[in-house]
C-alpha cells in the first residue's frame, strides 16, 4: 500500500482501459514513485516509457498490477516470480467465479504467489487506493475528477464496484476515506488481512467493511479483536442472508456467504456493527422505506454492472418473494460473446467491463426489457453514467424503452448527476442511490 514504484503488465494506451486508467490515475493525481508500463510492442504508453516486460525494466519492482485476460496470467505470475516483485493486484477476471476451471486456475494463481512470498490481492478484484500515499492502484473511475487528501476512514470490501459506489456516496457525505482495499476472489489477501493491516496503520481511524463471506472465520475473528483492541470501530454490510443471495455471491466471487445467525453473533461478540445498507455503512441511513405490494412470484430483473451489490439486490428480492428467472438464451448468448465471464442467471452481472465496452450495457439492457420474460427491472449502474461516452448510449437506450409500452418498467440506481437525475425522472424512470430501494420501486412497478 505504499511502494516506490509501479508496473502495469498488460498497460493500454487508452487511458480508460483496464490496463490504461491506472496509468491515467497515477499520473494525474501525483503518486511520487516510478510507473512502469509493461506491453509486449509498444514503445510508450501515456508519455511513459513501456518495456515488454518485467524482466526489461532493469529495475526493482514493489507493485505489479495485473490486467491482461485470464489465460496470460501464468506467464504474468513468472514475470512476478522471475524479478522478485513483492505484491501483485490482479484485475483479470474468469477465475473462481465462472467455473470449476476457474477456480483451478485462481488456487495455482494462489498458490505460487505464496510460494514466491508475493503478496497477492484479487483476483477479480478492482484493485486499492492509498490517498496518504498518492497511489491509485485501480481502474475505478470514481477518483478520476479529483483524489482528496487522506481522511481516517478505511474502506475494504470484496466487491469492486460496491467499493467504488461506497466511496462516491462516503465523499458526498463528507466522510474523509484515506485507504480503500478491494479483495475480490481473495486467492492471497482476504478481508481479515485487510483489516489487520489497517489495525497497525497510524493513519487510519476506523474500518467499514462489505462482506459477502469469509474464507476462514477465525482468522476474521482475530483480526476484528484486533480492531477492537486499537479503539478502531469497524462497520459491516454482511451480505448473502437469503438463499437467491448466496447464490449470487457463489457466481460473483465464489464466496460461500455461510450462515448469518454465525456471522451476527461473531460480530456482536467483536464488538462490530452490523448493517443492512450501503448508505447505512457510511453513515447516512434513511428511514425505512413502506413495503411494497407486489404479487408473490412476480418476475423481475437485478441488473448490475456489480456482482456484489446483486448480491445485496438478490437479498432484498427474495424478502420480498419475488422471482429471478434467468436472461433469455438468444441474449444471453449475446452478452457472453461480448463478456465471457458475465452472469446472465439473475441477478445479470455485466461486469466493470462495461466502462471499456458501454454498447455491450446498453445492448443487455435493451434485451433484458424486450425479452418479454420480466415485469420490471432494477439496474444498479455504480459509476457507469460518469464513464466517458456512456449517458449519450444509456440515453438512447432508456428512450426506446420507455417509448414501448410492452418493455418492462425501469428503476435505476448509480452514481448520477442532478442533471442526468432529472432527465431519467422526465422519461418516467425512478432513480434511487441506494439499491434495495430500487428493487423495492421495481415489485411496486411490476
Amino acid at each position: 500500500m505504499a511502494p516506490r514504484s509501479v508496473a502495469v503488465i498488460g498497460a493500454s494506451t487508452e487511458p480508460n482501459k483496464v490496463g490504461g486508467m491506472p496509468i491515467r490515475l497515477l499520473r494525474q493525481h501525483g503518486y511520487p514513485g516510478a510507473v512502469y508500463p509493461v506491453h509486449r510492442t509498444a514503445a510508450e504508453i501515456q508519455g511513459l516509457r513501456a518495456y515488454p516486460s518485467l524482466d526489461a525494466i532493469g529495475a526493482p519492482v514493489d507493485l505489479a498490477l495485473v490486467a491482461v485476460p485470464v489465460a496470460a496470467c501464468d506467464e504474468a505470475m513468472d514475470q512476478l516470480v522471475r524479478t522478485g516483485a513483492r505484491a501483485a493486484i490482479v484485475f483479470s477476471s474468469g477465475f473462481a467465479e465462472t467455473s470449476d476451471a476457474g477456480a483451478n486456475l485462481q488456487r495455482r494463481l494462489g498458490d505460487r504467489a505464496r510460494e514466491a512470498g508475493i503478496a497477492l490481492l484479487g483476483p477479480n478484484c478492482l484493485g486499492a487506493m492509498n490517498f496518504h500515499e498518492r497511489l491509485f492502484a485501480t481502474f475505478s473511475p470514481v477518483v478520476l475528477r479529483d483524489a482528496p487528501r487522506g481522511g481516517p476512514v478505511a474502506l475494504v470490501s470484496q466487491s469492486g464496484a460496491v467499493g467504488g459506489y461506497a466511496y462516491t456516496l462516503a465523499r458526498r457525505a463528507g466522510v474523509g476515506i484515506g485507504h480503500w482495499i478491494t479483495t475480490g476472489n481473495e486467492a492471497g489477501v482476504q478481508v481479515a488481512d485487510a483489516i489487520h493491516w489497517l489495525v497497525r496503520e497510524p493513519g487510519c481511524g476506523s474500518i467499514l467493511v462489505y462482506l459477502e463471506g469469509a474464507r476462514d472465520l477465525d482468522r476474521l475473528q482475530q483480526a476484528l479483536l484486533a480492531a477492537r483492541a486499537a479503539a478502531k470501530p469497524v462497520t459491516v454490510v454482511k451480505v448473502g442472508h437469503t438463499p437467491a443471495g448466496s447464490r449470487a455471491a457463489r457466481w460473483h466471487t465464489g464466496s460461500d456467504t455461510g450462515d448469518a445467525l454465525v456471522y451476527r453473533r461473531l460480530f456482536e461478540a467483536c464488538g462490530v456493527r452490523q448493517v443492512s445498507t450501503i448508505g447505512e455503512l457510511i453513515g447516512n441511513a434513511a428511514p425505512p422505506a413502506a413495503a411494497p405490494t407486489a404479487e408473490k412470484g412476480t418476475p423481475i430483473a437485478l441488473f448490475s454492472v456489480s456482482g456484489g451489490v446483486g448480491i445485496m439486490m438478490a437479498d432484498r428480492a427474495e424478502e420480498l418473494g419475488l422471482e429471478l428467472p434467468p436472461l433469455p438464451e438468444p441474449a444471453a448468448q449475446r452478452l457472453r460473446q461480448a463478456i465471457p465471464f458475465a452472469s446472465t442467471r439473475n441477478p445479470i452481472d455485466v461486469t466493470g467491463q462495461v466502462f471499456s465496452q458501454p454498447a455491450v450495457l446498453v445492448q443487455a439492457l435493451h434485451d433484458a426489457a424486450h425479452c418479454g420474460r420480466y415485469r420490471a427491472l432494477a439496474v444498479f449502474l455504480a459509476a457507469a453514467a460518469q464513464a466517458p461516452g456512456v449517458w449519450p448510449l444509456l440515453q438512447a437506450c432508456i428512450t426506446r424503452v420507455r417509448a414501448d409500452p410492452a418493455a418492462a418498467r425501469l428503476v435505476l440506481s448509480g452514481i448520477l448527476s442532478a442533471e442526468q437525475q432529472a432527465w431519467l425522472q422526465a422519461q418516467g424512470c425512478q432513480v434511487f442511490a441506494e439499491p434495495a430501494r430500487a428493487v423495492e420501486a421495481a415489485a411496486a412497478a411490476a
